[in-house]
This record gives structure tokens, sequence and C-alpha cells, in this order.
């Protein structure tokens, strides 16, 4: 899995990238790596966004800010689940998040940080899941519709590979 970090603070940044690089040892055996990119900036983040499986974000300007970035990482067509890392109680009386939301208070407990890393896990393969029975439905239209069960040449790639050639074009 790819993960993107954005926070301003480096000494955040750092820390949660070391937490990460310690939550990959332990699952290279189930799960396999966690690949980390860190950034400071919006902009930095915004440049190749696409690659990125996990978003996790903390901006100086509080609450409002981390959400404007989810809400710009979605306005590219991303649904890939985003980890604001302040507390949800924070998001109290805003009414427009962006879909996928996860929560993660500082300072960051390491039991918290592998909780959420399940979870995301857990999105990705019910996007798994669901993006291999789309692929396969259509699969089955298109012959049905066609009366040709033949269509290699037109079907979409099923599974992961699918997934994500639709999810990120």
């Amino acid at each position: 899995m790819h993960i993107a970090v954005l926070d301003e603070k480096i000494a955040d940044r750092k820390h949660l990238e070391r937490l990460l690089d310690r939550e990959s040892d332990r699952r290279i055996p189930t799960t396999g790596n966690l690949y980390t990119d860190t950034f400071g900036s919006v902009d930095a983040l915004l440049v190749a966004p696409k690659q990125y499986d996990f978003f996790m974000i903390d901006v100086l300007s509080g609450i409002s800010g981390c959400i404007n970035v989810a809400k710009r990482v979605r306005d590219l067509g991303l649904n890939s689940p985003i980890c604001i890392m302040r507390s949800s109680a924070e998001a109290e009386g805003i009414t427009d998040l962006p879909d996928n939301l996860l929560w993660l208070e500082k300072p960051i407990i390491v039991a918290e940080l592998t909780a959420t890393i399940d979870k995301v896990l857990e999105i990705e393969q019910k996007a798994l899941d669901n993006g291999s029975l789309e692929s396969e439905s259509e699969e089955n239209n298109d012959a049905d519709s066609s009366g040709n069960s033949d269509n290699s040449e037109t079907a979409e790639p099923v599974g992961r590979q699918g997934f994500f050639k639709r999810l990120f074009g």
C-alpha cells in the first residue's frame, strides 16, 4: 500500500514516517510493505496524488484546512481513504465532509495507527471485491447484449488491475 503523509510540522512528519516504517516491518509477512511518501505542503502532495492508496493529512490551518485538502483530493476523482490527524470532535457541525474519512488524534498511539491501517486495508479489500464483481457483471452484460460471448477485445481487466484502471483512469 502506498501512503501519502501531509504534515506541515517537520517533527510530526518525521515521527509519523518512523511509526509507519515500523508498522511496515511488522506487516511484511502478512499484508506486505507500506510505502510512505511525506510532504510538507499541499502543493507538493497534489503534484501526483493518483499513486496513493491512502492519505494522512494534518495542516497548520486546523480542521478546516484538513477538510479542504481532503476535498481537493476528492475533486481529483480519488476515492482513497483519507485520515485526518485531528480529533473528530473538531469536525462537529461541519456538514459537507468527504467520503472515506478516518480520524487519528495526535499524539499518535501505535495501537490506534495499527487499527487505522487495518481499517484502510479492509476498505481497500471491499473496493477490490466490488470492483471485481462490477467488472465481471459488465462483461456478462456485454456478452448477453451482443449475443457474442467473446468480448476479450473490449472487456476491461478483472480484479485489482481493473479496479485501479476504473478508479484512476
